[in-house]
C-alpha cells in the first residue's frame, strides 16, 4: 500500500505543487479529488490529453503514483442515480487512461428508514458500472463512511457482488466516528475487502 494524500480541499493549487509537497513528506502517491478541475480540463493542465504523457513520466520519474480518483457523485440517491453512474464511468475512464488503479465511491447518511432504500440504490448502481470497471482493470472502492461506516453493511453489499474489481476504502475517522468502530471490528467485517 502507497501512503497518498488527497488533493480534496487544496483549492488553487498547480499539480506540480501536489507531486512536490508529496515528494518533500515521503509519500508515494496523490489522490485526484476532482477530474473536472483545472488539472483535466485547462488546455495547460496536467492531465489534459496532450500532456498527459509527460506528466506521467514526470510522476514515474519522481515516484510517485496518482493512487485513485474520487467519484464527487453519490450512488445511493435515486434522484441522481442516472447522473453517478456517468460520473462514475467517466472516472473509471480517467483512470484507465492513466493507469490509475482505483475510483473511490462513497454516499451519504441516511436515517434508519431510508437506509435500505440508499443502500439498494448502490447495489443498482454498482450493478450497471461494475462489468465495466471488471473490463477495464480498475477497482472501485466503496469508502466506509456515510451509509457505510459500519462495515459490516459495506461487507454484505461487497458479498453480492464477490468481485476483485470491487472493494472497500478504509476511511478510519469515518469509521470510528460515523460507525463508532475500532480498527479490530472493521478488519474482521471487511478483511480483504480493504
Amino acid at each position: 500500500m502507497k501512503l497518498s494524500f488527497s488533493t480534496k480541499g487544496w483549492h488553487g493549487r498547480s499539480f506540480d505543487e501536489f507531486c512536490t509537497v508529496a515528494a518533500e513528506l515521503g509519500y508515494q502517491g496523490v489522490e485526484i479529488h476532482n477530474i473536472h478541475g483545472s488539472m483535466f480540463t485547462n488546455r495547460d493542465g496536467a492531465f489534459y490529453d496532450y500532456t498527459a504523457a509527460a506528466t506521467l513520466r514526470r510522476l514515474y520519474e519522481q515516484k510517485i503514483t496518482v493512487s485513485c480518483v474520487d467519484a464527487l457523485t453519490d450512488p445511493s440517491d435515486a434522484a441522481t442515480a442516472d447522473a453517478a453512474e456517468t460520473e462514475i464511468r467517466r472516472c473509471m475512464e480517467v483512470a484507465t487512461n492513466l493507469h490509475i488503479p482505483f475510483v473511490r465511491l462513497r454516499t451519504a447518511s441516511a436515517d434508519e428508514e431510508s437506509a435500505p432504500a440508499a443502500i439498494e440504490n448502490t447495489v443498482a448502481v454498482i450493478a450497471r458500472v461494475l462489468p465495466e470497471a471488471e473490463s477495464r482493470g480498475v477497482t472501485l472502492l466503496m469508502e466506509t463512511s456515510g451509509l457505510f461506516c459500519r462495515s459490516a453493511v459495506l461487507r454484505d453489499v461487497l458479498d453480492r457482488f464477490a468481485s476483485d474489481a470491487f472493494g472497500a476504502l478504509w476511511q478510519l475517522s469515518a469509521a470510528y466516528f460515523g460507525g463508532g468502530e475500532d480498527a479490530e471490528t472493521v478488519i474482521k467485517n471487511l478483511g480483504a475487502y480493504v
